[in-house]
């Protein structure tokens, strides 16, 4: 196998071919992540002064709204798709929307920031302003598309009742977990996404391109939801135990956040609009 036909089949087919994805992908994506978030975002963004918080991930939302339902957009067949970097269509699918929008997310916080300084206002406010004006927009669109509305309100009435009950099982436990706004944020993030996996696959006979989380699906449909609780609760907890920076803490629960906020509105607008894979 040459160079050329090793990259189509590790990074291009998935993206031709609408398949699952692959396990060199999942190593190289996820360094590139790792990469992007410590060694340059993080170091940058906290010796600026930034605070990463509850506020600064309500904040986040809007941008990460707009990358889900951006997507969304190739599952309707609005915009198109492409394989090759070079080509503007790349970058309307996985990986590239994700470069396309923390590059979108991060000049739009430095520009909050220049206007604050001017303004005096909460560049937290204003950052969420510029990533409401594409976002709001787009979802409205596909909201007045939607195909499955049943799906949509049993994955949110799913979410909520998972997460009430967490939230009160900790708290009658005297466990300080699910305490913090962050917390529940991030264990809500994280059941979006597996009940809109679980919902779209059990009851809509849609696709699913993560070949972990299928083996969940098809072992047992709802042990999808319940692993990526447990796990993420882990995390959370490791992360409260060990990590004494308190920024730095609050930085990778907020990764952790955007990538089930992420996924969990992609699936859920995806589901929304019938366009399931």
């Amino acid at each position: 196998m040459d160079i050329a036909q090793f990259f189509y089949e590790s990074f291009a087919r998935r993206i031709v071919e609408q398949g699952q994805y692959g396990i060199v992908e999942y190593i190289v994506y996820g360094a590139i992540v790792l990469f992007l978030c410590f060694f340059l975002i993080y170091p940058v963004l906290n010796k600026r002064g930034i605070k990463f918080d509850y506020k600064f991930l309500l904040a986040l939302l809007p941008f990460i709204l707009f990358g889900s339902v951006f997507r969304v957009l190739e599952d309707m067949h609005v915009i198109a798709r492409s394989a090759n970097p070079f080509e503007i269509a790349y970058y309307f699918v996985t990986p590239g929307i994700y470069l396309m929008v923390a590059a979108f997310t991060l000049i739009a916080l430095g520009i909050s920031m220049l206007i604050s300084k001017k303004t005096g206002k909460d560049f937290l406010k204003i950052w969420a302003a510029i990533g409401l004006i594409p976002s709001v927009p787009i979802a409205v669109f596909e909201i007045i598309n939607f195909q499955a509305a049943l799906g949509v309100l049993m994955v949110i009435a799913l979410v909520a009742v998972i997460s009430m009950a967490a939230i009160l099982l900790f708290k009658k436990l005297g466990r300080e977990l699910l305490k913090s706004n962050l917390n529940k944020a991030v264990m809500v993030s994280q059941a979006l996404d597996g009940c809109a996996t679980f919902v779209a696959i059990q009851f809509f006979n849609c696709g699913e391109q993560h070949p972990v989380s299928g083996f969940f699906l098809d072992f047992f449909p709802f042990s999808f939801v319940i692993v990526k609780i447990a796990l993420v609760l882990l995390i959370m907890y490791y992360v409260d135990k060990e990590i004494e920076n308190p920024n730095l803490r609050s930085f990778i629960k907020i990764i952790v956040a955007i990538l089930g906020f992420a996924t969990g509105t992609r699936d859920l607008f995806t589901l929304g609009v019938g366009t399931c894979l």
